[in-house]
């Protein structure tokens, strides 16, 4: 049987508030173990470890910003991108 695009469009639209919705969970289980610091914790079935690093960041508005024209368009790869945006109808 095939999938009408009604019913894929909101079968994504389901999946995509599903998963919101778990994100948001994960997000505040998170912010539980690094509050309670670094380290190894074990649940019965799974681990997590809390890591605390430093992480440097190319900040791509600032080197177009300092660097000559010439620079920034030997550095700047161009990729052709295909996206899919959902939203909830009548909100």
């Amino acid at each position: 049987m095939e999938l009408t695009i009604n019913t894929v469009v909101d079968e994504l639209g389901k999946v995509n508030e599903a998963i919101a919705e778990l994100e948001a969970t994960a997000s505040k289980l998170k912010a539980e173990l690094k509050a309670r610091g670094v380290g190894v914790y074990e649940g019965s079935a799974y681990s997590a470890e809390v890591q605390e690093y430093d992480r440097e960041n190319i900040s791509a508005p600032l080197v177009r910003k300092l660097a000559d024209e010439d620079f920034v368009k030997q550095v700047t790869v161009t990729q052709h991108v295909k996206a899919v945006v959902v939203a909830r109808l009548g909100v």
